[in-house]
């Protein structure tokens, strides 16, 4: 099964470069059926081989990801699949194994709490020059498989801090698809193991968070230790290191008790509602 991620992996990467199999073969010093064969999972590619094709796809510097299904290191998922951006996709299988994410986005609403109108114009207002409205699309419903991790038996819990700037300046042009998210949140903001809180004005609070959005992960294995995401321009970036981990648990522990209660959420909310035309 392995062999056969892989493979389709590597053409859907070939293709997204705009690369012919003859120009890519060409380019990599290989045969056109050597790349014939690695695509249609008939050979098994030599890392070498991977690591020159992803280079010449732009994609280098994930080879280890790619690397570690060839070597049958880890077992396949739906984060895997072609269409999930490579870049996202270690970050997304850590994210599926959570037991517990806390997480604050500054300026929107956290892909796990997004309706799929907010998440396609989070998308759109977010594309980088030459991006296609396709391209938004497939990352909409990106977020959309995503938030199916919040539906399954014995799922992980959510802790989100939400910014007031993410209520108030949505990316959101219609005032339907704004009540829509703001009904969305009071709902999640009512179930068991979701935690919605609304950070206070800074000149309430004290507290000024001062860096990227970012994930905390902690799993059920009690020897694996919580990874931290930075959710950067591009892409995210795990990061593992033991300090920074604590430094930024440090820092959700202050947005949180600095934030409004959780119990306070949906009267926020509806505040928020209420100045909106119905």
């Amino acid at each position: 099964m392995q062999l056969s991620v892989v493979a389709a992996r590597l053409c859907s990467l070939r293709a997204a470069a705009r690369l012919s199999m003859k120009s890519a073969a060409d380019a990599a010093g290989l045969n056109t059926s050597t790349i014939f064969r690695i695509e249609h999972g008939l050979v098994a590619p030599r890392e070498a081989t991977v690591r020159t094709l992803l280079e010449l796809y732009g994609h280098g510097e994930h080879s280890p990801r790619l690397l570690s299904l060839l070597r049958e290191e880890r077992v396949p998922g739906w984060y895997d699949a072609p269409g999930v951006p490579l870049a996202l996709s270690a970050f997304l299988e850590m994210e599926d194994q959570a037991q517990i994410i806390y997480t604050y986005c500054p300026m929107q609403v956290p892909a796990l709490l997004q309706t799929p109108a907010y998440a396609l114009s989070a998308a759109l207002a977010g594309l980088p020059a030459g991006a296609t409205y396709e391209q938004a699309a497939g990352a909409a419903e990106l977020v959309a498989v995503r938030q199916r991790v919040l539906d399954r038996h014995q799922g992980p819990h959510l802790w989100a801090v939400l910014d007031r700037a993410a209520l108030s300046d949505p990316p959101l042009g219609r005032t339907e698809d704004r009540l829509a998210q703001l009904d969305a949140l009071t709902k999640a903001a009512r179930q068991p193991h979701l935690a919605v809180q609304v950070a206070r004005p800074v000149s309430e609070s004290g507290y000024l968070y001062q860096g990227p959005p970012f994930t905390l992960l902690r799993f059920p294995q009690q020897e694996r230790p919580d990874a931290l995401v930075l959710h950067l321009l591009h892409a995210p970036i795990v990061v593992e290191d033991r300090r920074r981990v604590e430094e930024h648990q440090q820092a959700f522990a202050r947005l949180s008790l600095s934030a409004l209660p959780v119990e306070s959420t949906p009267d926020v909310l509806d505040g928020v509602r209420a100045t909106l035309p119905h």
